[in-house]
């Protein structure tokens, strides 16, 4: 049975290997090269998963397959909001390819939401890039609403860099 757990430093190694997966996944997708474009976590992304298990307002978590082997991570923080309230921000969710549907996302995802809990969040959001229709299906069927569109435009499409003005 799938099940998640806490993440531990020994884990780091295999977090930034499950990294870059996500990131190739992710980067053909609408959206997917702005989103990857800008992580955190390009610069050593087994230096910055340990840097995130030190941070008290952040949580990291790893999905367990049926063979004990970490197959996939979530990552959330929580923030504090203007009028006072704290909100979860799920960060992070990736299984691979061959672990899904076996409910290692969903042991995950549960596992983001009881820490959020613990503290004290009205509510935990999370990502999906237009079009990835499985992860929006993922998120519906965990109880996620969608709250917010962000909408873009590409200024570069001519292939020319924008510049800003003198």
């Amino acid at each position: 049975m799938a099940a998640a757990r806490p993440a531990r430093l020994d884990d780091c190694s295999r977090l930034a290997e499950l990294w870059g997966a996500a990131q190739e996944e992710l980067r053909p997708q609408r959206g997917g090269w702005l989103l990857v474009a800008s992580s955190a976590r390009a610069r050593a992304p087994a230096a910055s998963f340990r840097e995130q298990l030190a941070d008290p307002a952040r949580h990291l978590v790893v999905g367990v397959g049926q063979d004990g082997r970490v197959v996939g991570y979530g990552s959330c923080r929580a923030r504090t909001l203007a009028d006072g309230q704290r909100v979860g921000s799920l960060e992070e969710l990736y299984v691979e390819p061959a672990a899904r549907r076996q409910g290692v996302g969903r042991a995950i995802a549960a596992q983001l939401v009881d820490w959020c809990c613990q503290q004290g969040c009205c509510g935990l959001d999370g990502l999906a890039l237009p079009g990835n229709r499985a992860a929006k299906s993922f998120f519906e069927a965990a109880g996620f609403t969608a709250r917010l569109l962000v909408m873009h435009r590409r200024l570069d499409e001519q292939g020319q860099r924008c510049r800003p003005r003198p």
